[in-house]
């Protein structure tokens, strides 16, 4: 019978989380990655495997019934054209590896299930509401969240079921865009970005790591779902909340768009983009947030 779940990304903030819990319930985990070590966890092993030469150790996918698929590089940093190359090619070709080396397998060794990660910069800026049904962007970020989400979907041609997660932006306090901004805030410097208005559709880590174990495990779930909570809300909303979580004054002018572009390049089009996403999808197939609310969410993290 198979019993380990396979992890790509594992070493990222969403990947530790997911292992975390997995371990904590007694679960096997293999993990992939380029500089494997003996693992001092218990049930845990790490695998190599290097996406740019093609190569990974066959052995990963031993007795695995659930591949989550993490990897890939940040997009947070400056776009430059070899930034870029190094974003797309960090899902392309992960995802490519693990398509032929399950392929591979005879058809009863193959894992059940892939759940990979997404992400909502496949969505145009706006005030509109977006769904997992409303159309792609046009743009870099747009196209790199189309070919990864490609790349997990061609595993439904050997018999997995697959679910592709558009991750929003997830809140946690030691990583992502909230553990660069906190030092900031409880400062008493933060302030919104931009006009502020900007819609940003968020989803605390504990709620994301759920997810992907909830959507692994319920069988009749596959495709694609938004995985953000119910209420989003505006840059200066969440700048404010943010401010008051840290017990102090929401004084500062907002961060001029202007001056971000000067910093960020092309990649502040990311921090400065309107994206208002629902969460109906995931609710009414069952998934139930522990922190819906955002000032419920940093009071967690925060305290």
């Amino acid at each position: 019978m198979k019993a380990a779940y396979l992890i790509t990304g594992g070493t990222g903030l969403v990947g530790q989380r997911i292992i975390q819990k997995l371990v904590a319930r007694g679960e096997r985990v293999h993990i992939l990655t380029r500089r494997p070590a003996s693992s001092s966890i218990s049930g845990v092993t790490f695998y190599r495997w290097n996406p740019d030469e093609g190569t990974m150790d066959a052995e990963a996918l031993k007795d695995v019934h659930t591949v989550i698929h993490l990897a890939g590089a940040p997009v947070a940093q400056r776009w430059t054209p070899s930034s870029k190359r190094a974003i797309l090619d960090s899902r392309t070709k992960t995802s490519a590896l693990l398509h032929s080396h399950i392929a591979q397998l005879n058809e009863k060794d193959r894992p059940e299930v892939c759940i990979g990660a997404s992400a909502i910069g496949i969505y145009p800026s706006g005030n509109e509401e977006l769904t997992e049904t409303s159309p792609a962007a046009t743009g870099f970020l747009s196209d790199v969240v189309q070919q990864w989400e490609s790349g997990v979907e061609t595993l439904e041609s050997m018999g997995l079921r697959t679910v592709r997660l558009r991750i929003g932006l997830v809140l946690a306090e030691d990583g992502g865009m909230l553990g660069k901004l906190l030092p900031i805030f409880r400062l008493g410097l933060g302030s919104a970005v931009g006009s502020g208005k900007q819609w940003q559709s968020w989803i605390h880590i504990e709620d994301l790591a759920d997810m992907f174990l909830w959507a692994a495990e319920e069988k009749t779930v596959s495709g694609i779902f938004n995985a953000v909570a119910p209420h989003p809300v505006t840059n200066y909303a969440l700048s404010k909340s943010l401010a008051h979580a840290c017990k102090r004054p929401f004084w500062a002018p907002a961060v001029p768009a202007w001056a971000l572009r000067l910093v960020f390049g092309e990649m502040a089009s990311v921090v400065l983009a309107s994206q208002k996403v629902r969460a109906e999808r995931v609710v009414a197939a069952g998934f139930a947030f522990s922190h819906p609310a955002l000032d419920d969410a940093l009071r967690d993290i925060l305290h």
